[in-house]
């Protein structure tokens, strides 16, 4: 290590080489790097000694690149750039105060923000930058912690447990009062059933949890049903069975407060606990100890008990 550290030229030199390069002569170079057209020539003779061999040709008023300084130019400027950027990325980090949030977006709507005031007024130091999506965010993207479907496989990442899924029919008390026939497996086919379309499960991990395989999971052969209405997010299907359409699969994480209300209600006991579909709370290893990341831990693993009460 020591010795690959050794043979690395003069990097002020070679700053100058590239801004002199770049733009062909030695005076822009001093404009750019607020130094005199003198200072940019002896850097560029720093180096030029450091190679031992000419890396411009000197003209009477212009400049040119030798062979040598074409070698070297591109990879100047693609190192320099690199340095740069990470330099940029480091003091971003250093000065940014906020913490990079990412959660599906029917989760960011339908449990996260309406518990967003309590959080609030727990933790008033925590400053969010939430990042909603459909599906899980890539380990590839910026964020510093997430909600997510299934454990990441990286060891880069902390991957906390929260709960699983818990999927059973929904409707208002209204449309059980329509349709009594509801409150049996064999009345659900008798009404028009809310499903999440195949547009929607593109972004989720596993197979789709719809109408066809909640029957299937809890034992129940059914025939094929054509009174069906599909929507791609979950807040538009929950918003129709709200509004009376039919009967809906809700997931007990994102259907608790019209449950506790009672504007929407469970019309008989048959669930599926999607034990596979577990939800974590998932962090960049390297900010374990920070205060912002325990304390959203410790938050989101309160305000989740109910759900790992039911399993």
């Amino acid at each position: 290590m020591q010795e690959s550290r050794l043979k690395l030229p003069p990097l002020n030199a070679l700053r100058t080489f590239e801004a002199a390069a770049r733009h062909v002569g030695f005076n822009k170079a001093a404009d750019e790097l607020f130094v005199t057209p003198a200072a940019v020539s002896r850097q560029i003779k720093v180096l030029e000694d450091y190679f031992g061999v000419a890396l411009f040709k000197r003209n009477n008023r212009s400049i040119e690149l030798t062979e040598e300084g074409m070698l070297l130019q591109p990879i100047a400027s693609h190192a320099l750039q690199q340095l740069a950027s990470a330099s940029e990325a480091l003091l971003q980090r250093r000065h940014r105060s906020y913490l990079m949030l990412a959660i599906s977006s029917a989760f960011a709507q339908l449990w996260f923000m309406p518990r967003f005031a309590s959080l609030n007024q727990l933790y008033p130091e925590l400053q969010l930058h939430m990042l909603s999506r459909e599906g899980n965010p890539g380990l590839d993207e910026e964020f510093d912690a997430a909600v997510m479907l299934g454990k990441p496989q990286s060891p880069h990442y902390v991957a906390e447990y929260l709960f699983s899924e818990e999927v059973f029919p929904v409707c208002t008390p209204h449309f059980l009062a329509q349709h009594p026939e509801v409150a049996t497996l064999h009345g659900l086919t008798q009404v028009t059933l809310v499903n999440l379309s195949q547009h929607h499960w593109a972004s989720q991990l596993g197979a789709p949890i719809d109408w066809d395989f909640w029957f299937e999971a809890i034992g129940i052969q059914r025939q094929r049903y054509y009174r069906e209405m599909q929507f791609s997010q979950f807040s538009m299907m929950i918003d129709a069975v709200r509004q009376g359409i039919g009967v809906g699969l809700a997931w007990r994480h994102l259907v608790e407060p019209q449950l506790e209300s009672g504007e929407l209600i469970q019309p008989l006991e048959e669930r599926y606990m999607a034990k596979e579909r577990c939800h974590y709370f998932v962090y960049d290893r390297k900010r374990a100890n920070s205060p912002d990341i325990q304390a959203l831990s410790a938050w989101l693993w309160s305000e989740t008990a109910p759900l790992r009460e039911h399993e």
